[in-house]
């Protein structure tokens, strides 16, 4: 469905009514920046985007946008709207309060919502970025192009699914509970099954408790034993002058003797596990080491700090990665952090693994380091230093615990096995000459706690495997959509890949850049990049080889055939200003890619840049296009203004009240333009000039030629016959002498009043309008004439002669 016009109200840069009026044609819009041009690319966006200007969105907008999209000088009897008038006359019309909050005053049939965004508007920054983005950028941004977006949507769903259920299940954390229960089972149990341990528990249980023929499930077996088994420990420790038994059960017991206190520390000493936590860092190691490249724990630090405030940042902004460095728009991180975390996850579960056990060592330490220093334990300690383990003692000495926990090598592992177990194994000797039935009832208890562990373990393992198996499921269904987004884009991209090269073709005819096409990486999954075979040399990315100019116009090449593709519906094309970088040359080559691409399309085409406009009036047929101009913008309260003219010269007329000479020299820069364009098209003959010269004549040269050749070759049709346009060479002859004295003067001198500059202006427009014919309006170049040689308006009102001999 085309669009009849797009009419503003105190939305952006507009005040009071604006309406931009193609009339279901295609259109040109001149505006110099800051004119309010953009306005209207920002009031379709608002309209399909539910309320949201993807640019707009920043800290300072607001919530919805409020400070950005409503005009800041916006009385307070006045209502924000914007609304779309279409071909069938339907209305999509809409008021936004000053909070922000939009209310539907009229809906067409057609839900524009469906239209694809980023299908239909395109701004120059957009062409710029997606060139520079990363081919996982440039993934997240032709994904929606390629009409793909919505499985995309379900696939990341689905992961965020899958790493909710992580998250919530606490998954890493149990598993690493269950590693530990394991490694506990494996040192008392061996390879028995839990059968076989249920009935070791049954058997200690029978042992000590009364009720032991009474039917109990395993875990009320395991919490009577452990109940008789501490009164039976707690009864030895209090009465016997010899021993205590297993300090780490008993906490607090007055009136030990030393020697019962020192058999607590040195049973403390014997029972850490620090050979166990140094196998369990080596395991996880060997892990990393294949994997990881230097520095990957800091990256991974960081990466993980990273997840805590990506929620946090507002969309539209950019942001520098602290993991990578690289600067990636907030859309794109929140992607770029998942896809970090997803590939990383094995190594961040090693890692983690790695930093709980070397925060057991770190513990284990700290209490060794406490019993050393301990009272009972003064003349123990002493025989060590006498002895053979003095460099042990001064090792742990000097050892910080804390740094077990920063940075600790296999070298530091080495050392601290030497230095640390062979005091462990010490005490363990030391604490020998317990009484057998003591010995008897530490390992009975031991047994119960582990036996009961694995008993809990079991269930947790069974949680564990339903959890992992939902895990599994869900991500083998992602891993299908992923599948099936990479089937559909190979199609898609075959097909894209075809009408980029022919618009790159168009635009950039008998050039040694060829084949160029979008391609899917093996390497990574969600990612998308451009090929091309330069001067015969394939390349894998066009910032190898290519200028920042032919970048953008691939860019502009990739995201016309995005319009393109599988388009059901008839939306129009909006392009903002999107051949800043462009030459001369491959500007002027647009005007054939809209002619034999966009023919059947709507396009809507805003610039700044006043040489292509004329450029494109010149060009484009006025039967298709209407071209409008922009005045420049003077305040909020007066807003964007249309120029009753489709000339520039309101560009000119806009320095008359500060700067006459100005005002002036525009009005000059302006025919030089104008008057080099209608030349190409009447095909004048000029002398030649050496180099640039040729390509940069004044005015003055143009009129010149014009005045000479126009009293045999300009002619208008009076009572059926033609004769000499005498009316318009006399325009072109007041022109020329104006230009020649006053522009001339405004060009090189501060000097020129404000009435000549006025004259001048004027003068020069009325000059120019003598080109279009004041009944069909169409321009003297619009057709060829039934006789030879001759060009004519549509209407045959006006001819010029001999334009092409």
């Amino acid at each position: 469905m085309r669009i009849k016009s797009i009419n503003l109200s105190w939305f952006r840069g507009a005040s009071e009514n604006v309406s931009l009026i193609p009339d279901c044609k295609s259109m040109v819009v001149y505006g110099l920046n800051g004119s309010g041009k953009s306005s209207f690319i920002d009031a379709v966006e608002y309209l399909v985007n539910k309320g949201k200007i993807g640019h707009l969105s920043h800290e300072y907008s607001g919530a919805r946008q409020q400070t950005a999209i409503i005009n800041t000088h916006k009385p307070s009897n006045c209502t924000a709207e914007l609304g779309i008038l279409f071909s069938d006359n339907s209305e999509t019309k809409v008021e936004i309060a000053n909070d922000g909050s939009s209310s539907i005053l009229k809906s067409v049939s057609v839900d524009i919502s469906s239209w694809n965004c980023k299908r239909t508007l395109l701004r120059q920054d957009e062409v710029s970025n997606f060139i520079h983005e990363t081919k996982g950028g440039k993934y997240s941004a032709l994904l929606p192009l390629l009409g793909l977006h919505d499985l995309e949507i379900i696939a990341e769903n689905l992961r965020q699914v899958s790493k909710s259920i992580k998250l919530q299940s606490q998954l890493d954390k149990k598993t690493t509970q269950f590693e530990e229960i394991i490694t506990k089972k494996e040192e008392i149990f061996n390879q028995d099954n839990f059968e076989q341990i249920a009935n070791n528990v049954k058997n200690i249980h029978n042992a000590y408790c009364e009720d032991s023929k009474s039917e109990k499930n395993p875990l009320d077996l395991c919490r009577d034993a452990r109940k008789e088994i501490d009164k039976k420990i707690n009864g030895l420790s209090l009465s016997s002058s010899r021993f205590v038994v297993v300090p780490h059960y008993i906490h607090e017991i007055n009136g030990l003797s030393e020697e019962q206190k020192r058999h607590i520390a040195l049973t403390s000493i014997s029972n850490l596990k620090l050979k166990q936590y140094i196998k369990k860092i080596r395991s996880a190691n060997a892990k990393l080491v294949a994997t990881v490249e230097p520095l990957i724990s800091e990256k991974l630090e960081v990466l993980k700090s990273t997840v805590l405030f990506v929620d946090k940042l507002i969309e539209g902004d950019k942001v520098d990665c602290p993991a990578c460095g690289r600067s990636i728009s907030v859309d794109n991180f929140r992607e770029h952090v998942n896809s970090e975390q997803s590939k990383l996850q094995e190594i961040l579960n090693s890692y983690d693994l790695k930093k709980s056990y070397l925060g057991k060592l770190s513990d284990g330490t700290k209490l060794l380091k406490t019993n050393l220093d301990k009272d009972e334990l003064k003349k123990w300690h002493k025989n060590l230093i006498d002895g053979e383990y003095s460099i042990n003692i001064e090792y742990v000495d000097k050892l910080n615990a804390e740094d077990i926990r920063k940075k600790f090598s296999e070298e530091d592992l080495v050392n601290f096995e030497k230095s640390v177990l062979p005091i462990i194994a010490t005490a363990s000797t030391d604490t020998k000459d317990i009484p057998a039935e003591a010995k008897q009832l530490v390992k009975d208890k031991e047994t119960i706690e582990v036996g009961e562990s694995v008993i809990k373990g079991e269930e947790l393992s069974k949680y564990l495997a339903r959890i992992n198996a939902l895990i599994t499921f869900i991500d083998k269904i992602e891993h299908g959509v992923r599948s099936e987004i990479k089937n559909r884009s190979k199609s898609s991209i075959d097909k894209v890949s075809s009408s980029i090269q022919s618009m790159w073709n168009i635009l950039h005819p008998d050039e040694e850049i060829e084949d160029v096409h979008l391609y899917l990486p093996d390497d990574i999954e969600k990612a998308i990049d451009i090929g091309l075979t330069f001067y015969g040399v394939e390349q894998e990315s066009p910032r190898l080889t290519l200028s920042e100019s032919y970048r953008n116009s691939l860019g502009l090449c990739i995201f016309l055939s995005m319009s393109l593709h599988e388009d059901d519906n008839d939306s129009p094309l909006f392009l903002d200003d999107v051949v800043v970088s462009l030459d001369r040359n491959h500007r002027g080559m647009i005007v054939e890619l809209l002619e034999k691409k966009f023919k059947e399309k709507q396009v809507i085409l805003l610039t700044h840049d006043r040489e292509w406009y004329t450029e494109l009036r010149q060009q484009l047929d006025q039967k298709d296009w209407v071209f409008r101009t922009l005045m420049p913008y003077e305040s909020p309260e007066i807003g964007i203004r249309w120029s009753q003219k489709d000339t520039s010269f309101d560009d000119a007329r806009a320095h008359l009240d500060n700067r006459p000479d100005s005002a002036g020299n525009d009005a000059r820069k302006i025919m030089d333009i104008e008057l080099s364009m209608i030349a190409e098209r009447l095909q004048i003959k000029l002398p030649y000039l050496r180099a640039h010269k040729n390509d940069r004549r004044l005015a003055h040269e143009f009129l010149e030629r014009f005045i000479s050749d126009g009293n045999k070759c300009f002619q208008i049709k009076v009572n059926g016959k033609f004769e000499p346009f005498t009316k318009a060479i006399d325009a072109l002859i007041n022109a020329d002498k104006l230009l020649i004295s006053w522009a001339n003067r405004s060009s090189h001198t501060f000097d020129t009043a404000k009435p000549e500059a006025i004259k001048l202006i004027n003068t020069c427009e009325t000059a120019l309008s003598f080109f279009y014919c004041p009944e069909c309006k169409k321009g003297i170049w619009y057709a060829d004439s039934p006789t030879a040689k001759a060009v004519q308006c549509h209407c045959g009102q006006i001819r010029w002669r001999y334009g092409k001999g």
